[in-house]
């Protein structure tokens, strides 16, 4: 019968642990929608799962650059990723004809367990005025100079 040193036992359990948690890993990354927030986080929870009521538009990302149209006093909620636990949140400017009604973030991890996760910035709009309209944000740290590299946000909103 072999013996094995305690030392050799150890570095084992510790490869097994590794293995483990790296299978854990690739299983929970699978396992979400695949969104990437600014910063490279992974969105774990989808917040627009409930329905948006009538004369509601959501947006996300996926229409950053876009043109929309929207009927007068329609309501605009706009989710974007974000992580604040990084020093990085979004610096949100409307033009007069859109005003913000309530500003919220919703964390991708709901027990507190996930200590730097992100999660997901709403903002509720109302579409006050006719005309175009400007929605526009940039994800920095506050406190940084805008060096011209940062992650934007723009979308134009004609209101009729």
């Amino acid at each position: 019968m072999k013996k094995i040193a305690y030392g050799e036992v150890m570095k084992q359990i510790v490869i097994l642990v590794g293995i483990i948690i790296l299978v854990l890993a690739l299983v929970a990354g699978c396992m979400n929608n695949g969104q990437q927030g600014p910063a490279g986080g992974t969105n774990l929870q989808n917040p627009a799962v409930t329905p948006a009521p009538v004369n509601h538009i959501v947006v996300n990302e996926t229409l950053n650059g876009a043109t929309i149209s929207v009927n007068r006093n329609e309501i605009i909620s706009l989710m974007l990723m974000e992580n604040p636990t990084t020093g990085y949140s979004w610096n949100l400017t409307t033009s007069s004809g859109i005003a913000i009604t309530n500003s919220s973030y919703v964390p991708s991890d709901t027990s507190g367990k996930l200590i730097g996760s992100g999660g997901t910035h709403i903002w509720e709009m109302t579409a006050i005025q006719s005309g175009q309209q400007m929605i526009n944000a940039i994800y920095l740290r506050p406190w940084e100079p805008v060096t011209g590299n940062e992650t934007t946000f723009s979308l134009t909103v004609i209101v009729r």
